[in-house]
């Protein structure tokens, strides 16, 4: 019978079966050291995110208004790699939403945006496109232009509530289209890259919103809406200007929209701010690229003015500043030449004084009083240079058609101002930080916060939060730096439900106040602390790069996982709290507080043993070992024989290799191990429990091709994606299988010999297991991969071989499959894993989880709990491998309880129908077969499993009735049987 996939379906419920998912767990796990614990972190039936709380870069955040249902408004942190995370209680707790909520095109999320009267609506803008919610941020609508010239930014986008299947191409305009290459032909995009949106507090159903080309453009175009966002017009795009001869009169594309502000008794009048952000030139405060100043319209965003105010003069270079500086005309316009090879640059003053207007560099920020529209205060500053003149915070009023301005303070940072009883109260948030990685106990600057009362004027400004004051800035679970991206207007936010109540984010972490700003606290993570230290839990946010995950097999309780950036960390209590164990000394400099690993394995039979891949790249990490359960401090390096770069190879980090693939011979002496490991695209083996090793295959050699170089920039052709995977039968040591990008090998004498089998189409080699139900079996995952020409010559898919590799049947296929596991305790139950992003955000194009309850027959989607349909590898608990945890790229780590019973009742009702309606099974015995499979269902809806199970040997022999031979046929009589064993041993245990 040919194999089928099948996505998820609700044929359960059709017939009935509503057994509760089974747990082996059914008392707390216990950790290592006998801490009890509770299990109820984890759910059946969903996947359940759990990792320590960690992140890689969130680039906006926001908080919306109340209402009787969010009366904490909600609050979204959007990040890079892993779409938006929304909190419904302050921030507590967060959800990630992602493709199944609406965001089909990109993960990567730049600006949020919300309606003051209405807390239903969110807006989401990503690196493509833009998206609406109307039910709280559970369901996002796409915001498409059937019309839209990329050219000449002209066309409406609308919000699509009912976009059919083709209409992307063809009726709207694809977001993804290729358009901001200059020698693209492709002129059907509609591509763009949301940085900032407000709406009107006085006409709610008016707002703006800023996008640019692509992420990197300074060619911003305004866009408003008149109906509560459903659509959207340009209203001012700030292109270059050229004359008739081709000549540049005007140099408008230096605009980076980050803030836009709406005056809350006009919404015709409109304030913008331009700043560099993390992907445009930062250096454009002071020479090219985007330039940092307030402009104002009065006429609803046609028309822009800069926000001048008094003008500066201060040397131009030299000094403390050193630089020259490039001039300006009177409307703020960066001045320009055109050098002889064709570009732009810009003009500069090298000696004597520039006159500018006061805000026509470094703004850091700026907010409109609440109380007064006429007045705002401006923040001028740079946290990379503190020397630059006429830095600091400055209160200007509107009147009479002129701005003065009052110096308030020095200092510089992120401004927010709330009312209170017809005052205003300005908050300075001083956002320098710092930028090191160095260790927390070490000299920092770091972030303060001040508070102004416009009543209390001669006061000053009092500091009322210091992160290095206890109590006030508590830190999330790993912290090597803090560092708020470049567009620093979008990190902070107060919300719109409780000015007292804020949000602060940076290249790393989520922080939340609900005090007026005088404490923050982590928002990631929670923690607890015992004799070895803090373990940390996430509460609802991830946004991790992350590559593997080990569970013991001589504990339930140890796990083990690898991951970009936050490098390694272990939980001792079943994943429930995890704590970092990355070791200085072996991860570069990120001096034991962050790092890479990827390659891990814990002993079998030791619980307290585990080697591991450590470094600060994906190319320079030194295999160690723990004897104390991975603990830091506890690492020995156990890389003697494996290779090392002569000269650090990317970033003066650390010499070492690309680690890889780490496997165990279960037959070896356990106090002396053998054991394989892939280093630099070579398998090595130890024969002294990890002590040395010595090269056994050289997979480039084998295939007849060029080693790598792995020195400076050729290190990007051993990225993340370059996998590599080793395997050893283990009921006999002979037996070893490795594979990578290179292909497939094995060996049948301990790694004495090799030969390469499957050849190209079995490049890619994501993963091997070998079944421990019946050793001979063996399953590869073929995969993407990096080859020399990046051109892909594999087959992938999942691969079954029931004679040690021989011979092989593809049992499932997937472009872009990565990991799997087999059940050790039945192997016709496999849970693959498909993504196609392995370290950064991307556009979905996979599928996630698929489970096969039948061996490869049926396939099934299993993505419940998932936001993105990216799974890289899947690990089931040996002890229970009703308990799968998987690696999910951007979204870190995830675990989930199966009832394995369900799966295979549906498989089962499912190859049952399917014959029928093929007539493969017909006659008498159709309703034979039915009634008795549906009495074993109701007898394991009922607890009884010995009824079931005798109602499945009915079944049987009703299909082993000699007279009823005539209507079946053969082969739907063996996929009966062998569906209905499986479920005979599953219930008879």
């Amino acid at each position: 019978m040919k194999k089928k996939l099948i996505k998820a379906t609700s044929i359960l419920l059709a017939i009935g079966l509503v057994a509760q998912a089974h747990v082996s767990f059914d008392t707390p796990p216990v950790a290592a050291e006998g801490n009890d614990f509770s299990t109820d972190f984890q759910k059946p039936d969903q996947w359940e995110m759990v990792e320590p709380g960690a992140g890689g870069a969130f680039f906006s955040v926001g908080a919306g208004p109340a209402s009787e249902k969010y009366p904490h408004g909600i609050a979204v942190a959007a990040a890079d790699l892993s779409g938006p995370y929304l909190s419904y209680d302050n921030g507590k707790t967060w959800e990630n939403r992602g493709f199944w909520n609406g965001l089909v095109y990109h993960n990567h999320t730049s600006m949020v945006g919300f309606i003051p009267d209405d807390a239903n609506v969110v807006f989401i803008g990503a690196e493509d496109i833009m998206y609406k919610s109307d039910d709280g941020g559970h369901q996002f609508y796409p915001i498409l232009s059937e019309d839209w010239d990329p050219w000449k930014r002209t066309g409406t986008f609308k919000v699509v509530r009912d976009l059919k299947a083709g209409e992307i191409g063809t009726k709207y305009k694809d977001p993804l289209g290729d358009v901001h290459y200059e020698w693209s032909d492709d002129e059907d995009g509609a591509l763009l890259y949301f940085t900032s949106m407000t709406f009107s507090k006085s006409n709610p159903n008016i707002g703006y919103t800023a996008a640019h080309h692509n992420w990197e453009g300074t060619d911003a175009v305004i866009f408003k809406t008149t109906d509560r966002g459903e659509t959207w017009n340009p209203v001012k795009v700030f292109l270059n200007d050229y004359d008739d001869d081709g000549n540049l009169v005007k140099f408008n594309e230096n605009m980076r929209v980050q803030k836009i502000v709406v005056d809350h008794t006009n919404p015709d009048i409109v304030y913008i701010l331009s700043q560099p952000d993390q992907f445009t030139e930062e250096s454009g405060l002071y020479w090219e690229g985007p330039k940092s100043a307030i402009y104002k319209s009065i006429n609803g965003g046609k028309d822009w003015e800069l926000i001048a105010g008094e003008m500066h003069s201060y040397p131009a270079y030299g000094g403390d500043n050193g630089m020259g500086l490039p001039l300006y005309d009177a409307d703020g316009q960066q001045q320009f030449y055109q050098h002889t090879n064709g570009e732009f640059r810009a003009v500069y003053q090298k000696s004597g004084t520039i006159e500018e207007p006061l805000f026509m560099r470094i703004v850091s920020d700026f907010e409109m009083d609440p109380v007064d529209p006429n007045v705002i205060y401006v923040s001028k500053g740079n946290r990379r240079n503190l020397n630059l003149p006429g830095k600091g915070l400055y209160k200007g009023t509107f009147s009479d058609g002129t701005w003065s301005w009052e110096k308030l303070t020095d200092t510089f940072g992120i401004v927010k101002v709330k009312a209170e009883e017809g005052k205003s109260v300005v908050r300075l948030f001083d956002i320098r930080g710092w930028s090191d990685t160095q260790p927390m106990e070490q000299a920092r600057n770091y972030p303060k916060v001040y508070e102004y009362d416009s009543n209390k004027a001669e006061n000053g400004f009092e500091l009322i939060a210091e992160a290095s004051t206890p109590g006030t800035f508590e830190l999330g679970a790993i912290h090597h730096y803090y560092s708020t991206s470049p567009a620093y207007v979008k990190t902070i936010a107060s919300s719109m439900a409780d000015p007292d109540s804020y949000f602060w984010v940076d290249s790393q972490w989520v922080f939340r106040s609900d005090d007026g700003a005088r404490s923050f606290k982590s928002a990631a993570s929670t923690s607890r602390t015992d004799e070895e230290g803090k373990w940390y839990s996430t509460t609802g946010v991830s946004n991790v790069v992350s590559f593997s995950l080990k569970i013991s097999e001589a504990n339930p309780n140890i796990i083990y996982t690898g991951n970009a950036d936050i490098g390694f960390w272990r939980s001792k209590d079943n994943g429930r709290s995890w704590q970092h164990s990355n070791q200085a000394g072996f991860v570069s400099d990120w001096k034991g507080i962050g790092g890479q690993a990827q390659a891990i394995l814990p002993d079998p039979d030791r619980e307290n043993v585990v080697w591991a891949g450590l470094g600060g790249y994906y190319v320079d990490q030194i295999l160690v070992k723990s004897t104390d359960y991975g603990a830091n401090g506890s690492w020995v390096e156990s890389h003697e024989g494996l290779p090392k770069s002569e000269s650090p190879r990317w970033n003066n980090y650390q010499n070492g290799a690309a680690i890889r693939g780490l496997s165990l011979d279960k037959t070896s002496p356990i106090d002396n191990r053998t054991l394989y490991v892939v280093a630099d695209d070579v398998v090595h083996k130890s024969i002294d429990d990890g002590t040395t090793w010595s090269p056994v295959l050289d997979m480039r050699e084998a295939t007849s091709k060029d080693p790598y170089e792995y020195n400076g920039f050729e290190t990007w052709d051993v990225n993340p994606d370059r996998t590599a995977a080793t395997a050893v039968d283990p009921t006999n040591g002979n037996y070893v299988y490795a594979g990578g990008s290179d292909g497939f090998f094995r060996s049948t004498n301990a790694g004495s010999t090799w030969e390469q089998i499957g050849g190209e189409e079995f490049e890619g080699v994501q993963k091997i297991v070998v079944s421990k139900q019946n050793p001979e079996h063996i399953f590869i995952a073929i995969g993407p991969y990096q080859s020399d020409d990046w051109e892909s010559n594999n087959s992938r898919g999942l691969y079954r071989s029931t004679d040690r590799g021989a011979t092989w049947e593809k049992i499932f296929e997937d472009e872009y499959i990565r990991g799997f596991d087999v059940n050790p305790e039945n192997e016709n139950i496999i849970i693959a894993g498909s993504a196609n992003v392995w370290i950064a955000g991307g556009v979905p194009e996979s599928s996630g989880a698929w489970l096969t309850v039948d061996g490869g027959e049926t396939w099934q989607q299993v993505n419940e709990g998932l936001s993105w349909p990216y799974v890289r590898d899947v690990e089931m608990n040996p002890h229970d491998p009703s308990q799968v945890f998987i690696v999910t790229p951007g979204t870190s780590h995830h675990v989930r309880y199966f009832d394995y019973s369900k799966y295979q009742l549906e498989a089962l009702q499912n190859l049952l129908n399917e014959y029928i309606n093929s007539g493969e099974v017909n006659g008498s015995l159709v309703n034979q077969l039915s009634n008795t499979l549906d009495q074993a269902i109701h007898q394991y809806n009922k607890g009884s499993n010995k009824q079931a199970v005798k109602k499945l040997k009915d079944f049987l022999k009703h299909l082993d009735n000699i007279p009823k031979q005539k209507n079946v046929t053969q082969d739907a009589k063996e996929s009966l049987n062998k569906a209905v064993q499986s479920l005979i041993q599953l219930w008879s245990k």
